[in-house]
């Protein structure tokens, strides 16, 4: 699993320190190109687009609007229309779509959905085929690494943010409404609810 860098400013380089080749899906925003290295070869001349940045190398992104990007190790080539591809990564995958005009996604020959931007779990060993009439852009990512922002940049999940409170810490059974049961004659949801 790669480390998901923040997008940087406009222009900004980041370079890829992972040791491995990555695969950055750039989403959305409003972006004039994707240089890698920075500064050097420009590889698109807007949104939705997968770039190859080795181990050391460097991506800048030039944007007026700031896009969504996803770094992976398992994204493979967008393949021609309704032609399958199989995940042989070893280990369930999510498959965040974007872009194009599509009219079918499918895992095993079963519609999981129609249109993008989508989510598409991809478990190990099973095919994903996109139908479409201009192709869009995916990236595959670890399934559970749920701290990752999905195809919308919306994050799936984050740390509790809840503070402490109390002298032992904030605890979700006495901060519920309900009355306990007297037996125990403390506050909250616990050992039982008197009728």
């Amino acid at each position: 699993m790669l480390q998901q860098p923040a997008v940087p400013a406009s222009t900004a380089a980041v370079t890829n320190t992972s040791g491995q080749t990555a695969f950055v899906t750039v989403i959305g925003g409003t972006v004039t190109s994707v240089n890698v290295p920075a500064g050097g070869t420009q590889v698109s001349t807007g949104s939705n687009f997968t770039a190859t940045v080795a181990a050391g190398q460097t991506i800048s992104v030039t944007y007026s609007a700031a896009p969504t990007w996803y770094w992976s190790t398992f994204t493979p080539a967008v393949p021609s229309s309704a032609v399958a591809v199989a995940n042989t990564t070893g280990q369930d995958i999510t498959v965040v779509l974007a872009g194009g005009t599509t009219t079918h996604i499918a895992v095993n020959g079963t519609d999981r959905g129609t249109t993008t931007p989508a989510n598409v779990m991809l478990p190990n060993g099973q095919s994903i085929a996109v139908t479409y009439s201009v192709a869009p852009v995916w990236a595959w990512m670890n399934f559970l690494n749920l701290d990752l922002l999905d195809s919308l940049g919306v994050v799936y999940a984050s740390n509790n943010s809840v503070p402490p409170t109390g002298a032992s810490g904030y605890s979700p059974a006495n901060a519920l409404p309900y009355a306990q049961h007297a037996a125990t004659g403390s506050s909250g949801f616990g050992t039982g609810i008197a009728n």
